[in-house]
């Protein structure tokens, strides 16, 4: 089966990438003076609960938090090559490749317990995304995501110690750098026992959409924001999408393979959604629930955690849900010294595209079409909706295939082919 090339090296640029990375180590060797939160945190090991600060909440980031720009990482966005920037986005073309082998069906392994309890890859090139785990013992796992002020993850933090809980936290990497955050994050790991995860560096990254060089450093700097804080090169398992859009995205998937991590993490209810009445009704063994920082979600998680010990249920982290070790902390003398590793050269085979999909793949599909004149310029998001159906049937049409709309095998083929035809031929 002929795949399309998700990653191309730039090499005719002339060490482009080479040197923007150079400048992203230049810029973080002003962190120490960028950021006033470093002589303030000690790691904190002592069990206690972090102190909440006083002051009122709006929204989901903390009024009495001062301004994120006024300690942020110098790892910015901006360190790097936004969507749209000066590297260039080449279309695929089909190389040959064998046909895929099934993904076989989980069997017990006496020496992988945990085989049955994580769910199974989608397809050949994908890891496994986490919404529920496959197990009959009285276990969920409580996930907070943003994390977005001091003051409310402080809340969240406390509840959930105080209902004896583990939870496991998605911060993004701008809230991460938050000034106060680091003593949060490191009471919660150091103290309670809870587990970091990886939420992007920026609150609504769409990874999908973005080129090869910003995809990477949305996830890359996160992890570099938790090691600083924490003063250890920690090593995440879990990425989680905004909005879960991407899940099934083939070239973040490889790259969070590249990088050693264990799968996406989705969610079984979002706990912020749930009536309080029935809250009781939705817990079952192995389900995960997703929290946002704010005050509703507060009330519905410790609803949710008084209703689960009143049932038995042990509320464990991600790790422990699924059988994995914790996550590994190195002890390192600079992170922030690291280069960010390269997307490798990845290929996947053609797989089934529909409306629905966000994904690289779809944005390269676009941007065939554009080429060929059924979409118009500057309409390739990584979205796959009606406009791009409509443009994808035009094609079919003129191809004489059935008009569907959807880009089947057989379809990207002959899109991706040399003698593919113009909207005008």
């Amino acid at each position: 089966m002929p795949r399309r090339t998700l990653h191309r090296r730039m090499r005719a640029q002339g060490g482009c990438l080479s040197f923007m990375i150079g400048v992203l180590a230049l810029a973080a060797l002003a962190l120490v003076a960028a950021i006033v939160i470093t002589n303030r945190m000690g790691p904190t090991r002592d069990g206690q609960a972090p102190q909440a600060s006083a002051g009122p909440e709006s929204g989901y980031v903390d009024a009495n938090d001062p301004p994120v720009d006024e300690h942020q990482l110098v790892l910015t966005a901006g360190s790097f090559v936004e969507p749209g920037g000066n590297i260039q986005v080449l279309t695929p073309s089909p190389t040959p490749s064998p046909e895929p082998s099934p993904t076989p069906e989980p069997t017990y392994n006496p020496d992988d317990p945990y085989g049955l309890v994580r769910p199974q890859p989608s397809a050949e090139g994908f890891l496994p995304i986490f919404r529920k785990a496959n197990t009959d013992e009285h276990m969920i796992a409580i996930t907070v995501d943003e994390c977005s002020g001091v003051a409310i993850t402080t809340k969240f933090a406390k509840k959930a110690y105080d209902f004896g809980a583990k939870l496991t936290l998605f911060p993004t990497g701008e809230n991460v750098m938050r000034q106060g955050m680091a003593e949060v994050i490191r009471s919660c790991v150091y103290g309670m026992g809870f587990e970091i995860e990886n939420r992007c560096y920026s609150g609504r990254a769409k990874l999908y959409a973005a080129n090869d060089l910003v995809m990477a450093s949305e996830i890359w700097k996160q992890s570099i924001a938790v090691s600083y804080v924490l003063g250890v090169k920690y090593h995440p398992h879990f990425l989680r999408l905004y909005g879960g859009d991407g899940e099934n995205d083939g070239r973040t998937h490889a790259y969070l393979a590249q990088n050693g991590y264990c799968g996406v993490a989705g969610w079984t209810f979002n706990g912020g959604s749930m009536d309080n009445g029935r809250i009781g009704l939705n817990i079952a063994p192995g389900n995960i629930y997703f929290f946002k920082t704010n005050e509703n979600d507060l009330l519905k998680m410790e609803l949710l955690m008084e209703e689960a010990r009143n049932q038995g249920y042990e509320m464990v982290t991600l790790n422990k849900l699924f059988g994995y070790e914790e996550n590994e902390m190195e002890e390192t003398s600079n992170v922030l010294a690291e280069n960010m590793p390269e997307l490798e050269d990845t290929a996947i085979p053609y797989y089934f595209m529909k409306t629905g999909d966000c994904t690289w793949a779809t944005n390269l599909l676009q941007q065939r079409l554009i080429e060929l004149g059924y979409l118009s310029d500057g309409s390739a998001d990584g979205v796959f909706g009606s406009t791009t159906a409509a443009a994808l049937s035009a094609f079919q049409a003129k191809l004489g295939l059935a008009a569907t709309g959807a880009a089947d095998i057989t379809t990207q083929e002959r899109l991706f082919a040399d003698d593919a035809p113009t909207v005008d031929e």
